[in-house]
């Protein structure tokens, strides 16, 4: 058997090497791909949206989607402020867009028709993130142009899904 030092000395190496082994991990990271949901606000009203980021998610958008559950949508978050189009094509449901320049205030509303391919271009040519909803969305909580996105945390939001994806600023 162990003399009482000994064994005292023994667990402190154990505890003290457990200590250091953890000390070293990275912690773990969530993935927040795609089909991620964040929460965000806008003049208090909640909701959630999963974030596009690159040009590819750009492109799919909510392309073969037959639904979009209440207070759920969509934000695309360009890497510098631009005239934007949108159109409908492959999305089978109606809604609505804003476009926000790069403060996250609430520039123009459109109406988005199923299956529609007619660009709707931004009057503007300082959008840097647009947020699709049901139809009607905007209307219904009394949201409208001048209003403000909750900008913070859909940046914080953005630099997850770019961390995620290894994606540079």
């Amino acid at each position: 058997m162990f003399r009482k030092p000994t064994l005292i000395n023994y667990l402190l190496i154990i505890i003290i090497a457990i200590f250091c082994t953890n000390c070293n991990e990275e912690p773990n990271r969530e993935n927040f791909d795609f089909q991620h949901y964040f929460p965000l606000s806008i003049d208090q009203k909640e909701f959630f949206v999963q974030i596009a980021i690159d040009p590819k998610e750009h492109r799919q958008g909510l392309m073969f989607r037959n639904s979009l559950d209440e207070n759920h949508g969509m934000l695309f978050a360009f890497s510098y402020p631009k005239q934007v189009a949108f159109w409908m094509k492959n999305v089978p449901i109606p809604l609505d867009i804003g476009y926000f320049d790069s403060n996250g205030r609430l520039i123009e509303i459109h109406s988005l028709y199923p299956n529609d391919e007619t660009q709707i271009v931004s009057k503007s040519h300082s959008i840097q993130y647009t947020l699709e909803m049901n139809k009607g969305w905007y209307h219904q909580n009394k949201i409208s142009t001048g209003k403000y996105i909750d900008l913070e945390n859909a940046l914080k939001y953005i630099q997850l899904r770019k961390t995620s994806l290894n994606l540079k600023d």
